[in-house]
């Protein structure tokens, strides 16, 4: 029987990545350079990071609608609550007469986050880097983009709490964070609070997704809803590469992993990878004992098990070390790849 095949890993041998400044900057390279992840494309100046003050705050010996103040003075009072100052800035009345603190303008610098050559700069906002990458595929994910440092936590996810986010990396804000097999409402929040650019988990419940996407938050699911593990290869993977500058295309329903070139490794070296393989990968294939499938069968919704037997509208499935066969009739498998 002819079955649809989804890959979870696929090998993107040409693709382009757009790195934008925040603010109108300086170039440091140009068209045709060779550039590395940690290559500086340019810079600019701008203020980095910006508290809004609740509606309630006093400031404290502010005369005019602006005051400079260093790191760790005192800001002002929240009924009895004293705010300090984060970091050097400036207190600024608005027009509301709400207030905002504004960290001092400063150096960044834009660094270019994959292996590739400079294709085009756009006036003094942005660069196209064409790159190669490992694409991985999401089940479910908010259409929203976002870049940073990927962080992987262990497996298993039930050790997790939200203290967990706090204390197992210094500075998560900005970064893009895999959490484990399965996640709940109350981690997520406290990584969009925390600043998390992105979350990406096995598993998680419906309000988890919603609560993401009403949040215009970045939030990828592997494996589907319920609670379902990560699938071992992409797990293994993510391990492989933590700490590395990765790109999450919500819109595309994937996770770009830059890669050097002399990396790329083709998934099967006897099939030709055409740009429509990696485009759109998936396509059909007779299904055959030993291959790896996901189950869309309750009560096997999104479990990986590897085929044992296969009949003419079924087959019949072995899910991790048990030898039992369950019968999983067609069309509710993909073959995994």
């Amino acid at each position: 029987m002819l079955v649809p095949v989804a890959r979870k890993i696929m090998d993107n041998r040409k693709c382009f990545i757009e790195r934008v400044f925040p603010v109108e900057g300086v170039w440091d390279v140009k068209i045709g350079d060779f550039v590395e992840p940690f290559s500086r494309l340019g810079s600019c100046v701008f203020s980095q990071n910006k508290m809004t003050l609740p509606s309630d705050f006093k400031p404290r010996d502010i005369k005019g609608t602006e005051k400079f103040f260093y790191v760790d003075t005192l800001l002002g009072n929240v009924k009895k609550e004293k705010i300090f100052a984060p970091y050097d800035g400036t207190l600024k009345k608005l027009e509301d007469k709400k207030y905002v603190y504004e960290e001092n303008p400063r150096k960044y610098f834009l660094l270019s986050g994959v292996w590739g050559t400079v294709k085009s700069l756009y006036g003094k906002s942005s660069a196209l880097i064409e790159t190669q990458s490992k694409d991985i595929s999401f089940t479910y994910s908010t259409e929203f983009h976002s870049s940073g440092e990927l962080v992987v936590f262990p497996n298993p996810s039930d050790i997790l709490k939200k203290s967990y986010l706090e204390n197992f990396v210094k500075g998560i804000k900005g970064k893009i964070i895999y959490i484990g097999n399965h996640v709940g409402l109350e981690v997520v929040k406290r990584a969009y609070e925390l600043g998390a650019s992105a979350v990406i988990v096995g598993s998680c419940h419906t309000d988890v997704f919603n609560f993401a996407n009403n949040n215009g938050f970045s939030f990828g699911v592997f494996s589907g809803f319920g609670n379902i593990r990560t699938p071992e290869e992409i797990y293994k993977y993510l391990s492989s590469v933590s700490y590395r500058y990765v790109f999450f295309e919500g819109a595309k329903n994937i996770l770009r992993i830059p890669v050097r070139e002399e990396d790329m490794k083709i998934l099967n070296k006897k099939e030709k990878i055409t740009d429509i393989n990696i485009i759109n990968p998936e396509y059909v294939k007779n299904v055959e004992p030993g291959m790896r499938v996901q189950a869309l069968q309750r009560p096997y919704f999104g479990w990986f098990g590897v085929v044992d037997r296969v009949s003419e509208f079924s087959i019949f499935v072995k899910f991790g070390s048990d030898e039992r066969t369950v019968e999983i009739r067609l069309p509710n498998f993909l073959i995994i790849e």
